[in-house]
């Protein structure tokens, strides 16, 4: 396992008590493991997926996907913290994901969505990439502007060492360049169920791909549910 020593931040990287200022915090956590990230990878296409053009998503295996996505930020909870700078102590978050995704052969880019369906939310991402050829560019807008004022703004670009893992706000918008052969991991956290803000239309593709069976699982259980148990 590599590790990372602790380190001043890099020029333009957020402090994580900008985040409700900004609308994004690049966290840097203390080791990194390329054979976690093949692992990941590789239960991708083990499981059940959506093939979709040059991309490929899915669930894969949600522990190895959870602890990949934690791995070196576990300290002091601080992935944890992170989700509580957002959307405050809560009690019990209600987790989606995560979700592996994989561009196979060609480039692809996702056009400017909502960093996660619902306002009172946050998503996390980190890339699988081993070589800076395969990063994943994440194009983060600044918040408050209308989606069409969005469009007259430069957003900042951000690819991410393997250390490092990118929280986003709800609202903030932001566009996701993926190169062949680039995978990253996405995991949301929101204050309530996101019930219908997943059919939204400016909600990225990989975080509906279990949009439908989940609103069906919700109102079957609506009765039973135990927010402590609720992970999608």
């Amino acid at each position: 396992m590599a590790t990372v020593p602790n380190r001043l931040p890099h020029h333009g990287e957020q402090p994580a008590s900008e985040i409700k200022i900004t609308g994004f915090v690049v966290f840097s956590a203390s080791s990194n493991d390329p054979d976690m990230s093949d692992e990941v990878k590789r239960h991708l296409h083990s499981k059940a997926r959506v093939e979709k053009g040059p991309l490929v998503y899915g669930r894969g295996d949600s522990n190895t996907c959870k602890c990949f996505m934690r791995l070196g930020a576990d300290e002091n909870n601080a992935f944890a913290n992170k989700i509580k700078e957002v959307i405050g102590d809560v009690g019990f978050p209600v987790r989606q994901g995560p979700v592996i995704v994989h561009s196979t052969e060609n480039h692809y880019t996702w056009g400017i969505r909502l960093a996660h369906p619902s306002r009172d939310a946050v998503s996390a991402f980190r890339d699988l990439a081993r070589t800076d050829k395969t990063r994943v560019a994440f194009k983060l807008y600044p918040p408050g502007p209308p989606r069409e004022a969005t469009l007259e703004t430069l957003p900042v670009e951000r690819k991410l060492q393997p250390h490092e893992i990118l929280f986003v706000k709800g609202p903030i918008r932001m566009e996701i360049e993926i190169p062949a052969g680039g995978s990253f991991v996405w995991e949301g956290n929101s204050e309530d169920i996101m019930g219908y803000d997943m059919l939204g239309p400016e909600v990225f593709e990989f975080m509906k791909i279990q949009a439908l069976h989940v609103l069906a699982r919700w109102k079957a259980r609506a009765g039973d549910l135990d927010r402590d148990e609720i992970s999608y």
